[in-house]
């Protein structure tokens, strides 16, 4: 499909990119990255709304391992590491009757994030292991929340990974949801981060 679809793109000046886990071991990554301009790395998730998996979007160094995986079947040119750039509320069940309808785990904006942590005057810890902030849990007359959002830092820790990782292209998911100050970071590579809010 991807040869055709890129046989059909190519002589309209038209460029294919495809976005794909990370260590998926369905998919055939250097097929994959032959009929196409650049894979997008999907490099974020190692925790995600289920049962008992509260933690860190992503550990720097399930990042980087993923992309000596990725490194050595995709050519450097074409691997375009994908950045997630929200954050995840999980909800726990009070302790006694269950959750209320519709109270669920749900993505949230970074913004979403500090809002939620200004609002129940919960402190937003840093974890040292992952290098991400977390809201730590805080219940209100319903349920126990934690959010645990990737900003700004350590994206810019993630950007800036040791060689032989050296990317021209980051792809970021998804647009509207991240800590404004992360384009300071992209637009001028190298310069101090300074935090807004």
């Amino acid at each position: 499909m991807l040869k055709e679809l890129s046989d059909d793109l190519y002589p309209k000046g038209m460029k294919l990119y495809v976005s794909v886990q990370a260590r998926n071991e369905e998919y055939d990554y250097a097929a994959i990255a032959s009929h196409v301009d650049g894979v997008v790395l999907m490099n974020y998730d190692e925790h995600y709304p289920s049962p008992g998996n509260t933690g860190p979007r992503g550990l720097h160094k399930t990042v980087s391992r993923n992309l000596k995986a990725a490194s050595k079947v995709i050519p450097k040119d074409k691997l375009i590491s994908a950045i997630g750039n929200y954050g995840y509320d999980w909800v726990y069940k009070p302790k006694h009757g269950p959750l209320p309808p519709g109270v669920k785990d749900t993505n949230v904006t970074v913004q979403d994030a500090w809002l939620a942590a200004r609002d129940s005057e919960a402190d937003v810890d840093f974890d040292g292991d992952s290098s991400t902030p977390t809201s730590v849990t805080w219940t209100n007359t319903i349920c126990s929340h934690d959010i645990w959002f990737l900003d700004a830092v350590p994206r810019s820790t993630r950007c800036a990974l040791p060689s032989p990782w050296v990317f021209q292209t980051f792809a970021l998911w998804r647009l509207g949801s991240e800590d404004r100050s992360l384009w300071r970071i992209w637009d001028i590579p190298g310069e101090p981060v300074q935090k807004t809010n």
